[in-house]
């Protein structure tokens, strides 16, 4: 039976979209360099589809598994994707160019804008199902620059890379997700109008395991292509996601069948918790030179991603009264946490002369961490309590997790 009739979006979604594809344009054509930096190879570009693909068919897929909300969950993370990508440069452009230099569109800053969506992909999957295109919008033009403004902090007063500056993305997306839905979501503990439609079928989970291949596949793109090209740290980054992604794997199909009651494998875990080592091994990537290393931290993060699952999602929603529809917590912020340790920890005990890293570099690396943790948090509860403004049309309970508030079916027509 479908939801209850819901209002339209008509009078507001449109003209949001247009005044910021609007405002998008005048930027670029009043305020950056006409033409684009003319540069002597594209060797780049490969990866950069790669990672095109993690960002519109990996997560878009991943976000497909409710039963009812496959439409949206493909196609409004597309719509996050450009609207954010756009953006991203634009805030990347002016806030890391040097003082006399005319923004401009260079290899480099496709790449970094494209990561810098991520944050807010990683997000949406703890709010899916919960909010409207609107507040997808919204909470995407605020928390890029907050991210923006992190990682400014750490490559320019911390002198931390940009690559390792760029892989707190997950841990700031998942965390900035978990204080906006605190703040904006009413819990969901027995409520029957949201529960009736947060379950997968057969052919919603098979599309969500698709997302997660695609994702698995090409995540040594994501971690290597900030790096330079034909370096050797290039060349570690690819090869020691790839070991920590199998290493993780294994870990995973492990953990899931040793966990469960009939000795059977379950699909959430096995979707969510394979891209685990992917996450923890993007800090050390580039500087680790032992594939056992990196296999351990694979092995690592994929077990504490299943334990999680199993374990502390439904207490932690509980205790804590958020509620994390994709379970991103445990597939990028709980991994990412371990990398960031993980690479605090590869830094003590390693030659700083060959890093060419000072010997407190491992607290700064701690103190980032914090500093994320305190940014996504804080960012993520204002944001929360302001998109809960009726303004937004925040969607009722009982039209969470379903298409029909937003999509036209012919089937139904005659019901609506």
């Amino acid at each position: 039976m479908p939801p209850k009739y819901s209002a339209s979006l008509r009078g507001f979604l449109p003209w949001v979209l247009i005044l910021l594809q609007s405002a998008f344009i005048l930027v670029f054509f009043f305020l950056f360099y006409h033409n684009y930096f003319t540069e002597s190879h594209f060797q780049w570009y490969t990866a950069f589809q790669d990672v095109n693909v993690m960002a519109i068919l990996g997560i878009g897929f991943l976000f497909a598994f409710l039963k009812k909300f496959e439409y949206s969950g493909v196609a409004f993370n597309f719509l996050t994707t450009a609207v954010g990508l756009q953006w991203a440069i634009i805030l990347n452009a002016f806030l890391f160019k040097t003082p006399s230099a005319v923004p401009g569109i260079s290899t480099a800053s496709l790449r970094t804008g494209l990561m810098s969506v991520f944050p807010a992909l990683i997000t949406s999957g703890v709010i899916l199902g919960k909010v409207n295109p609107v507040q997808l919008i919204i909470m995407t033009i605020i928390e890029l620059p907050i991210f923006a403004a992190n990682r400014y902090i750490m490559t320019t007063y911390l002198m931390i890379d940009d690559h390792v500056s760029m892989m707190h993305a997950h841990i700031f997306g998942a965390y900035f997700g978990y204080a906006m839905s605190w703040s904006m979501v009413q819990p969901l503990l027995g409520n029957i109008a949201s529960e009736q439609y947060e379950k997968s079928e057969t052919t919603s989970e098979l599309f969500s395991m698709l997302g997660t291949l695609f994702m698995w596949m090409f995540w040594p793109s994501y971690n290597s292509l900030l790096l330079k090209h034909n370096t050797t740290q290039l060349r570690n980054a690819i090869y020691n996601t790839y070991f920590s992604l199998a290493a993780s794997t294994v870990a995973v199909f492990f953990a899931s069948v040793l966990l469960s009651g009939k000795g059977k494998f379950k699909m959430i875990q096995i979707r969510n918790a394979v891209l685990a080592g992917g996450v923890a091994v993007g800090f050390t990537a580039s500087i680790v030179q032992y594939p056992w290393v990196t296999m351990t931290l694979g092995l690592i993060a994929g077990l504490a991603s299943v334990f999680g699952l199993r374990y502390m999602k439904d207490s932690l929603k509980v205790i804590t009264l958020v509620h994390d529809t994709c379970g991103v917590h445990y597939t990028f912020g709980l991994p990412g946490l371990i990398g960031a340790l993980a690479y605090a920890l590869v830094i003590l005990v390693a030659d700083f002369g060959e890093f060419r890293l000072p010997a407190y570099q491992p607290l700064v690396v701690i103190g980032c961490l914090f500093m994320t943790l305190s940014l996504s948090v804080v960012g993520g509860l204002i944001t929360g309590f302001l998109l809960k403004c009726r303004i937004f049309k925040p969607p009722k309970e009982w039209h969470y997790f379903h298409d029909q508030p937003y999509w036209e079916f012919p089937h139904l027509a005659s019901h609506l």
